[in-house]
């Protein structure tokens, strides 16, 4: 495994750790400090502080996963290299079965990195549609609200004009 590979997947588990820390920390804090809101919000607050804070524990798994790659990573560049001899010539390279174990462990294991992420990007996705739901009810009330002042309004306007105080 090259010394880039390696720099880089490090930085990726440093950046998802940190990532991960720092959202849990804010999640806790937040539910922590629900009592101030009312009920409508503290159930949206509630449902979103908990939908992020198991992204975070998505994001450590997943820099779990990235960084003990580091250690299958040597084995299948080594696997790949034995056998580039035999792909050139246009033949299928031999595999002992220890070695179709490992290439069927190590295609399963990207693959459940490759479920975790997906994972993370669906939370994302429903954190998101839930916040534009959320937004489009309080628009929607502050707006019933607004007509129902200035219909207010409106009537003791009229009343005043019309000597009814």
């Amino acid at each position: 495994m090259e010394l880039s590979q390696i720099i880089f997947t490090i930085c990726l588990v440093v950046v998802l750790l940190a990532m991960a820390g720092y959202f849990l920390w804010r999640q806790v804090r937040t539910l922590r400090n629900l009592s101030s809101l009312d009920p409508e919000e503290r159930r949206f607050v509630r449902s979103q502080a908990w939908r992020r804070l198991f992204c975070s524990g998505l994001m450590v798994v997943l820099a779990g996963l990235l960084a003990a790659s580091l250690s299958v990573e040597g084995a299948a560049n080594q696997l790949a290299s034995e056998g580039e001899a035999h792909r050139l010539r246009g033949e299928k390279p031999p595999l002992n079965p220890e070695q179709k174990r490992f290439l069927n462990l190590y295609g399963n294991y990207w693959v459940g990195i490759t479920l975790v992420l997906f994972l993370v990007i669906v939370l994302a996705g429903v954190d998101f549609m839930a916040i534009r739901r959320y937004g489009k009810r309080q628009l929607q009330q502050i707006r019933a609200d607004r007509k129902a002042m200035l219909e207010g309004e409106l009537t003791r306007i009229r009343s005043q004009r019309n000597g009814h105080h």
